[in-house]
């Protein structure tokens, strides 16, 4: 594998989103200890609130990335985020009451929410176009091995400890990774230029084999690409809408289908043991579909394997409905992790490469902040049906339908200039990568 494919900026992104996706994917396995907590003597309705306002601080958070990362640079907003997050995580841990852990959760929402649209701009700004769904992939799969984690660590963490060891867990893993990030993650090429140390920029560059000034230069500091507005010139608006809407679609699939999945196959006859596992191979095939749809995209292009990714989720959740046997609903389970979990990873891609990188962390934070409204809305969304009385099946078609949505909304995209193809890809080594490099 090349250095360019997988060299410390992606290692270090990817230990810096496995923290996160831990961070963001264990609360559902510390609500029954929250709920024992005799100190506490918490309700449902207040572990559900406590549990939400993390997605609030998300949104927060992702708004401001694009400010955050233009004032003070790619690699220092990674490294506070990530000092935000864990320190909060640290808070719950030894919270003495139920409103500083709420802040708390808070606090660690909106430093996920500043992380997740920064390592994606610095992860394509360190790719080549040739290979740069797999990158992002590569870094973004760590969302999946911390969901991963948290479940397996619970087993023994909870029953042992309570629900404090869990977020203690969380935070202990940083205390490695910052000192790793401060030594060895560069800052990006983009922000030195744009500060005017384009020595700085062209020594990263060189030395990473990024490409040209053209594409990873900051441009001009006061250049007027730059901020939401950017988002809505040079023809960019019908795109950008686009690309909310696929991310809040994408969102709400994946939230309520992780919410409600084991409530729903329960409901149909499956054992609970087996309603409880689906959501670790639901993790499995966003990890799995995150790898496999990025060397797809580099192939193909992002586009048609984004549109393919949502189809995927839309035909298993389908078939689902039509309670097949238990090893057929596995498959099927694992192919809607791949086409939710790995779609969203692929749609960071997709913005992020769509978007010149003066407004690159702007487009992807803003998307990502719409996106986490599709978060909040999907587990309600659910609920309604469970409400209402539905039976198994149309609760699974109530969730296939938005993703049957989001591949129209795809395929109506206008193929852009930064939607790679075979054809880019070749054109891009013929132009960018057959000179010599240091």
């Amino acid at each position: 594998m090349s250095r360019n494919t997988f060299s410390p900026v992606v290692a270090l992104c990817l230990a810096a989103l496995t923290l996160e996706g831990y961070d963001l994917l264990m609360y559902g396995t510390v609500v029954p200890s929250l709920l024992a907590y005799e100190p506490w003597d918490l309700d449902p309705a207040t572990v559900g609130v406590l549990g939400s306002v993390v997605g609030v601080g998300m949104l927060a958070g992702a708004l401001a990335a694009g400010s955050i990362a233009d004032r003070w640079g790619r690699r220092r907003a990674l490294i506070a985020a990530v000092a935000l997050f864990s320190a909060a995580m640290g808070c719950c841990a030894i919270a003495p009451s139920p409103e500083i852990f709420g802040t708390a959760r808070f606090v660690v929402g909106v430093g996920a929410g500043v992380l997740m649209p920064t390592a994606a701009s610095m992860l394509i700004e360190f790719s080549r176009l040739d290979t740069r769904a797999r990158t992002v992939a590569m870094g973004f799969v760590g969302t999946s091995v911390g969901g991963i984690a948290a479940g397996i660590l619970s087993l023994w963490l909870v029953p042992a400890f309570g629900f404090r060891a869990m977020f203690a867990a969380g935070m202990i893993p940083a205390l490695l990774i910052l000192p790793a990030m401060l030594r060895h993650l560069p800052e990006s090429p983009a922000f030195l230029n744009s500060r005017g140390r384009t020595d700085a920029a062209q020594r990263i560059s060189t030395h990473y084999g990024l490409e040209e000034a053209s594409e990873s230069a900051g441009g001009d500091p006061t250049s007027t690409d730059r901020g939401i507005g950017a988002l809505f010139t040079a023809n960019r608006a019908r795109v950008t809408l686009s690309f909310w809407v696929m991310t809040l679609l994408c969102l709400l699939v994946l939230f309520g289908v992780a919410t409600w999945l084991p409530a729903v196959m329960r409901s149909a006859g499956y054992p609970l043991g087996a309603a409880l596992s689906f959501l670790l191979v639901l993790n499995v095939g966003g990890a799995v579909g995150a790898l496999g749809g990025a060397h797809l995209a580099d192939r193909y292009g992002i586009k048609p394997v984004t549109t393919l990714g949502f189809v995927c989720a839309a035909v298993s959740l389908a078939l689902i409905a039509t309670t097949p046997p238990i090893g057929i609903v596995y498959v099927l389970v694992l192919i809607a992790g791949m086409g939710t979990t790995g779609t969203q990873i692929l749609l960071n891609t997709f913005i992020g490469g769509y978007y010149p990188v003066a407004c690159r962390t702007t487009g992807l934070g803003v998307a990502l902040a719409v996106g986490r409204l599709g978060a909040i809305v999907g587990p309600t969304y659910g609920g309604l049906f469970v409400a209402a009385g539905a039976g198994t099946s149309t609760q699974l078609l109530a969730f296939a339908l938005p993703a049957i949505i989001g591949a129209a909304v795809t395929i109506l995209i206008p193929a852009g200039r930064r939607d790679t193809s075979a054809a880019d890809v070749s054109a891009t080594r013929s132009s960018h990568w057959s000179r010599p490099r240091s």
